[in-house]
């Protein structure tokens, strides 16, 4: 009876080591099988996240190569961009110092315009240098208007009147002997005064020049010029230099000019003064082409009046040729019918052997002049349009 329990326990002992075994066993197995299972599921995660990264890769790189064709162009414009602003800078490089050149010369100018500017306005605080100013600039505008001196104009002629010495500076000459007096004035001294003062613009300024101007008309009005020239209109012209001087005064006194011409005093600046003289050298080549018609019909008389002598003299040399042709004629009838005839007879006798030829007379006569005008010379009478008896001729009347 002790056997079979122990029998019974080393089987059971062998069961329990066989069910341990095969318990083990798949234990094993099912750790083996949930490992594998493992790793085949990182495997299929690895290869899964591989084939995203590669498609990403393949993104990437499609990307890239349109990028890269995006900006092979963009790229090649940038160059350019890069070429065209180095080629500007150096182009705003030299032109920035030609600028600084020419800015120093103009510098240098202004510096040289200055120094003008200030010998030009210490020459101009001077009267006599003023009055010289004007006076050329008098000169200028005259000869541009085409007259010429000694000739059409003369400066500073003296002229005596009650007692008085007067000089204008300058007298015209018109046509027929008249006469125009013209004399500059220039008003600097309240304009320049004005300019060097802190207020250059102010009203009290512009009054004192107006003032300076009216004083100079008072005086030329005083002087009578008109009455110490024969044949010269009641004014005399008061020549400001500029326009600009006499707008100033008229802007300041509205009433300037009708106080001169009230005074027969004619204000002028240069673009009026020069209408002026146009006009009178207008005139005097008008007069001077009359002057020229008058003689070239006095010559025109006097040359028809020698040609009708001339045609009486042609005349009378055609009759003294016809009574040369009809002696002439005479004489060779009276050698033919008187001499040759006997002189003709002596080749017979054998003395000589040629025979003498005939003498012809002529027939033709002097061809006489054809013209009425010249057939038929009669004094002429002229008028203001030519030959009359000619004219008539043209016209048919008689």
């Amino acid at each position: 009876m002790n056997a079979f329990p122990a029998a019974a326990v080393i089987i059971g002992f062998i069961v329990a080591i066989v069910l341990a075994a095969a318990l083990g066993f798949l234990l094993g197995r099912s750790l083996t099988r949930s490992r594998y299972l493992e790793r085949l599921t990182r495997a299929e995660t690895t290869s899964r996240i591989m084939s995203q990264r590669t498609e990403d890769l393949e993104a990437d790189a499609q990307m890239a190569g349109e990028i890269t064709a995006a900006i092979g162009p963009l790229a090649a414009s940038v160059k350019n961009l890069q070429e065209n602003l180095h080629s500007q800078d150096r182009t705003q490089i030299e032109q920035i110092t030609r600028l600084n050149s020419q800015i120093g010369h103009l510098s240098q100018q202004n510096l040289r315009l200055q120094e003008s500017t200030g010998s030009l306005a210490n020459a101009l605080n001077s009267t006599t240098h003023r009055g010289d100013w004007g006076e050329v600039q008098l000169k200028r505008i005259v000869e541009y208007a085409g007259l010429l001196p000694h000739v059409d104009f003369d400066t500073q002629v003296s002229a005596d009147r009650d007692g008085k010495r007067h000089r204008p500076d300058m007298v015209v000459h018109l046509p027929g002997g008249g006469t125009i007096v013209i004399d500059a004035k220039t008003p600097l001294s309240a304009r320049m005064k004005g300019d060097s003062s802190d207020e250059p613009g102010s009203d009290t300024d512009g009054h004192d020049h107006a003032r300076a101007l009216l004083r100079h008309v008072d005086a030329l009005a005083s002087k009578e010029y008109w009455k110490a020239f024969d044949s010269s209109p009641d004014f005399v012209v008061c020549f400001v230099p500029t326009d600009g001087l006499l707008s100033a005064a008229a802007a300041s006194y509205p009433k300037m000019i009708d106080h001169a011409l009230g005074k027969n005093v004619v204000l002028a600046s240069p673009a009026t003064l020069l209408v002026l003289l146009k006009t009178v050298a207008l005139n005097k080549r008008q007069a001077d082409m009359s002057t020229s018609a008058a003689e070239v019909l006095r010559l025109g008389t006097e040359l028809y009046e020698r040609v009708g002598t001339l045609v009486s003299h042609v005349s009378r040399i055609g009759a003294s040729l016809d009574r040369s042709v009809e002696d002439y004629n005479r004489f060779v009838s009276s050698l033919e019918s008187r001499f040759l005839v006997t002189a003709r007879k002596f080749p017979s006798t054998g003395i000589v052997a040629d025979e003498l030829d005939a003498v012809a007379e002529l027939d033709t006569r002097a061809r006489g002049v054809s013209a009425e005008e010249l057939s038929r010379p009669r004094a002429m009478d002229f008028d203001d349009r030519g030959p009359t008896h000619l004219r008539d001729r043209q016209t048919g009347t008689s």
